[in-house]
């Protein structure tokens, strides 16, 4: 990594990382239902990255077998907070089968790790909103608006974008389940900096000690809708 001696005993990476973030929406769902509070997607993805704009942003959730309006309504919101939404359908009523988004979830996540921006568009909600955003045009519009800036400014120095190939890669794991534990130490053992988001409740220890850091979004109190 590179760094820039600023004075003072002071320094700052000069390589600037890409973001990943992947948010387990069905275990999102269960924690806020727990506390009875509501959160501000927009709010909690801009939280959770500290501001950088992801170069991928994914929700995976559960839906019903049959079409719900009010399901629907939600993930075109979500969609419009600037993230892919990935969803798998529960059985029909009546069907017992274990249905779960974890593997998708992982895969995506070590792809991410190993350098991919772009996944397979299987099981990929298409929002009824054609004017959505996705993570990728967010990017492209705020280095826009930097070089915009920098034009405006006529500075001689030229503002460092990072290459989203090559850069060093930082992931964001909002809420995710014990299945997530191993994928999240490969990760780690690739040089990818890890960070997992939760309400402080764990289903397993494996989660916390799998990443490098840990975000409690109990003591949030930015990422609530009124």
């Amino acid at each position: 990594m590179k760094y820039e001696k600023l004075g003072g005993g002071f320094i700052k990476k000069r390589e600037k990382r890409v973001v990943g973030l992947f948010i387990d929406g069905t275990g999102l769902d269960r924690a806020t239902r727990r506390i009875n509070r509501k959160v501000d997607m927009a709010a909690l993805v801009r939280g959770v990255t500290s501001g950088i704009a992801p170069v991928v942003a994914r929700y995976y959730t559960l839906v019903p077998y049959e079409d719900d309006s009010r399901q629907r309504a939600f993930l075109d919101a979500v969609a419009r907070a600037g993230l892919s939404v990935i969803v798998k359908r529960l059985p029909p009523k009546g069907i017992t089968r274990q249905v779960s988004i974890d593997l998708e979830m992982a895969a995506d996540m070590v792809a991410f790790a190993h350098g991919l921006t772009s996944f397979s568009k299987e099981n990929e909600y298409m929002p009824a909103d054609a004017a959505i955003h996705t993570p990728a045009q967010y990017l492209r519009r705020q280095q826009a608006e930097v070089v915009e800036a920098a034009d405006d400014k006529e500075e001689t120095q030229t503002e460092t974008i990072p290459d989203i190939k090559t850069a060093p890669r930082s992931i964001v794991v909002v809420c995710p389940s014990r299945e997530i534990a191993y994928p999240l130490s490969l990760i780690k053992n690739i040089a990818a900096d890890t960070t997992t988001a939760d309400f402080g409740q764990f289903n397993t220890g494996d989660v916390l000690k799998s990443a490098q850091k840990w975000i409690d979004l109990s003591d949030s109190e930015t990422i609530w809708r009124d």
